[in-house]
C-alpha cells in the first residue's frame, strides 16, 4: 500500500530540512576548527621575564667585546609563476628586480658577564612568534643572554606579515622566503660571536632638524628628530669594527609604484659610512669600514619622506623631490653627513668597560582591530594567540653604560616618547594623557635610543587620547586619520608604555 501523498510530501520536507541542518552543523564545525586552528597558540607555554641587573660588571668589570656579521637575504625572482609580493602600500605589487642587496645584520655585545645579541632585518616586519622561533635555533655556546630582532620597516622589501598579498584574500608571504630569513638570523647571530673581540665604545647623540628630512603627516606634529650612535672600534686601535645608528624615518623614499627591492636610505646610509661617497667616479667622502647597523625608531604619527618633502643630496648637490632611488640616497647622505664627522672625531671618549644591563617582559594585549582578526582567520597574519582576541608579546630595556635602548614592538608615536600627547578635539576617549610621563624621561643613562619594531610589528602604537576611528574627527578633519586601520587597538600604546615604566624602574632600582 502506497503512502498517501501528503506523507510523501512531510517525508520529502523532513528530509530537507535534516539535510540543510546537517549541512550547516558541517559549515559551522568548518568554521569554528577554522577559527580553533587560526587562533591557537603558536607558542604554547612561553612567557618571559629577564632580568639581569649590571650589578657584578659594574662591581668586577671586565674588557668590553663586541662582534658584527651580516647575511643577505634577497629573495629570489626567477620563476615568474612564484612573484615576491612587496610589503606597503597595497596589493598585488610584484618585485621585477632587486635593485641593492637587502641584509640581516648583526651586533654581539659582550661586557664579561652577559652578552646581547641585536639583528637589524631589512623588512617590513617579524612578527614575535618568528623572533621566538629564531631564538630557539640559536646554539647554547654562544652564550646569547637575550637576542633582539628589529625591522627597518622597509616598504620595498618582501611581505613577512601576509598584508600585501595578490588581493585582500591571499597572503603575500612566501613560507620558503621567511624560513631564510629566519636561517639568516641564526647565521647572523652567530657569525657575530664568532667575531666577537675585544672593543671600546663611544656613544653620541646628534641634534637633527626634521625639516626637508622627514614630515609628521598626521596632527599633533611632534617628532624624534635627533640621530643617536654606539661607535664600536678596536681595542688597541682606532680601527672601527661598526656602530649602531637610530634614527625616526619610514624606509618608503620610492614610494607606492616601485616594484624594485631596495634596503632604501638605510642601505645608501650603511654603505656611506662603511666604503665612503664616490661621486663621477671620484671618492669625496671617505668612509670608516666596518659594518653598520640601522636600527628605526619613533615612526608613528606618520614619520615619512613623502613626495612633497624635497631633499638635498649634500654630496651630489642636488635637490629630490619625487620619489625615486635617487631620492632615497640623498636621504641616507643626509644622516651619513651627519653620522661620520662623529665616526672620525679623534676626541670622542671610548670606553672599555661597560655594564650591561637586560629587563625584558612578555605582555598581553587585546586584539580590537576587526580587520587585523579577520586576516587572522583568513590566514593572512599568521601569528599565534594566548586566548581569543589576546596576542602576546614583548618590552624590553637594555641598559650600556651612558646609553640606554627600549624595545618598542611596533610603530610608536614620538609624543609617547618625546612627550606632547594632547587630548584631541574629535577623539573617541575624551581621556587625559594616559601614556605619561614621556618614555626618555623615565629611561635612566644620558643617550637614550629607542628601538622602533623590536621583536615584533603590532603597527601603530596611538595615543589613546588620540585615537579616531568615529566623526567627529580629529582637530575638525573631514575624514578619520590614517593609523587605526593598522593599529592593534586603542588600549595598545598605554599597555607597552606601562610594560616600559615597569622596566624603567627595575632598572633604576637595581642599578642605583
Amino acid at each position: 500500500m502506497t503512502e498517501p501523498p501528503s506523507g510523501r510530501g512531510r517525508s520529502l520536507k523532513w528530509r530537507i530540512l535534516v539535510g540543510l541542518t546537517g549541512a550547516v552543523a558541517v559549515v559551522f564545525v568548518l568554521a569554528f576548527g577554522r577559527g580553533y586552528f587560526a587562533f591557537r597558540d603558536r607558542l604554547p607555554g612561553f612567557s618571559l621575564s629577564l632580568r639581569i641587573a649590571p650589578t657584578q660588571a659594574a662591581a668586577k668589570p671586565r674588557p668590553l667585546r663586541v662582534g658584527f656579521a651580516r647575511v643577505k637575504i634577497n629573495p629570489d625572482l626567477s620563476n615568474p609563476q612564484h612573484p615576491v609580493y612587496v610589503a606597503g602600500f597595497g596589493q598585488n605589487r610584484k618585485a621585477t628586480a632587486i635593485h641593492d642587496d637587502l641584509w640581516a645584520i648583526a651586533c654581539v655585545i659582550d661586557d664579561g658577564w652577559s652578552r646581547l645579541g641585536i639583528v637589524s632585518l631589512d623588512a617590513i616586519g617579524f612578527f614575535h612568534d618568528d623572533v621566538v622561533r629564531v631564538r630557539r635555533r640559536l646554539a647554547p655556546d654562544w652564550k646569547l643572554d637575550y637576542a633582539i630582532i628589529c625591522s627597518t620597516h622597509n616598504h620595498s622589501t618582501p611581505d613577512l606579515m601576509g598584508l600585501w598579498g595578490p588581493d585582500y584574500l591571499h597572503t603575500g608571504v612566501d613560507a620558503d622566503y621567511l624560513e631564510t630569513v629566519r636561517g639568516a638570523c641564526v647565521e647572523a647571530f652567530g657569525g657575530a660571536v664568532s667575531n666577537l673581540q675585544p672593543a671600546r665604545v663611544s656613544f653620541r647623540e646628534i641634534p637633527t632638524e626634521s625639516k626637508d628630512l622627514v614630515a609628521d603627516t598626521r596632527k599633533p606634529i611632534v617628532f624624534d628628530p635627533d640621530i643617536r650612535v654606539m661607535h664600536f672600534v678596536e681595542a688597541a686601535s682606532d680601527k672601527t669594527l661598526g656602530s649602531i645608528v637610530g634614527w625616526a624615518d619610514h624606509p618608503e623614499t620610492p614610494w607606492s609604484e616601485n616594484t624594485e627591492l631596495t634596503a632604501d636610505y638605510c642601505g645608501y646610509l650603511r654603505q656611506a659610512l662603511e666604503e665612503g661617497v664616490v661621486v663621477n667616479s671620484q671618492k669625496t667622502v671617505e668612509g670608516r669600514g666596518g659594518i653598520h647597523i640601522y636600527v628605526n625608531g619613533a615612526i608613528g604619527g606618520l614619520m615619512t619622506s613623502p613626495p612633497g618633502t624635497k631633499v638635498h643630496d649634500p654630496y651630489f648637490n642636488e635637490d629630490y623631490q619625487r620619489p625615486s632611488h635617487e631620492k632615497a640616497r640623498a636621504l641616507g647622505y643626509q644622516i651619513a653627513s651627519r653620522v661620520l664627522p662623529f665616526l672620525k672625531d679623534t676626541n670622542a671618549t671610548f670606553l672599555d668597560h661597560v655594564p650591561l644591563g637586560i629587563y625584558a617582559r612578555s605582555i598581553e594585549l587585546r586584539l580590537d582591530n576587526k580587520a587585523f582578526l579577520l586576516a587572522g582567520y583568513l590566514g593572512l597574519i599568521d601569528r599565534g594567540y594566548l586566548r581569543w582576541r589576546t596576542l602576546r608579546t614583548e618590552v624590553a630595556l637594555i641598559t650600556f653604560g651612558q646609553a640606554t635602548v627600549a624595545c618598542v614592538p611596533g610603530e610608536i608615536y614620538p609624543e609617547i616618547v618625546n612627550g606632547g600627547i594632547e587630548q584631541a578635539p574629535g577623539g573617541d576617549f575624551p581621556v587625559e594623557p594616559v601614556e605619561v610621563p614621556p618614555l626618555r624621561q623615565l629611561m635612566p643613562g644620558r643617550i637614550k635610543f629607542v628601538f622602533g619594531l623590536a621583536n615584533d610589528e603590532l603597527g601603530y602604537l596611538i595615543p589613546k587620547s588620540e585615537w579616531d576611528e568615529k566623526p567627529p574627527y580629529l582637530y575638525g578633519s573631514e575624514h578619520a586619520p590614517y593609523g587605526e586601520i593598522n593599529s592593534v587597538g586603542p588600549e595598545t600604546a598605554g599597555r607597552v608604555h606601562a610594560g616600559l615604566r615597569q622596566l624603567c624602574v627595575e632598572a633604576e632600582a637595581n642599578e642605583h
